[in-house]
């Protein structure tokens, strides 16, 4: 094994996201259908796997409005942040 990939493996934790069935998918491209459970109506919980560095933020944003991150609070903060710069780039 690559020891890129074996860092990778170490730094990879869980994050909890909650999704629209549309993306659904998508998301499984990521993650396994063991790590989806059902929600609300039309919506899963989703445990999907995450490195934090920009390749995995982007992903996240790639889903747009048909995915929320609930947990950990850190990493809400980072998006919520990337989201408020993007915003910033497009004010006139």
């Amino acid at each position: 094994m690559k020891i890129d990939r074996l860092v990778s493996i170490i730094m990879q934790t869980k994050i909890t996201l909650r999704i629209h069935r549309l993306i659904l998918d998508r998301v499984l491209d990521y993650c396994c259908y063991q790590d989806v459970s059902p929600d609300a109506d039309d919506y899963y919980i989703v445990r999907f796997p995450f490195i934090e560095n920009d390749y995995y933020y982007d992903i996240l944003l790639s889903f747009g409005d048909r995915c929320e991150c609930l947990a950990p609070p850190h990493i809400r903060t980072a998006i919520r942040q990337r989201l408020q710069n993007l915003l910033t780039l497009y004010q006139p």
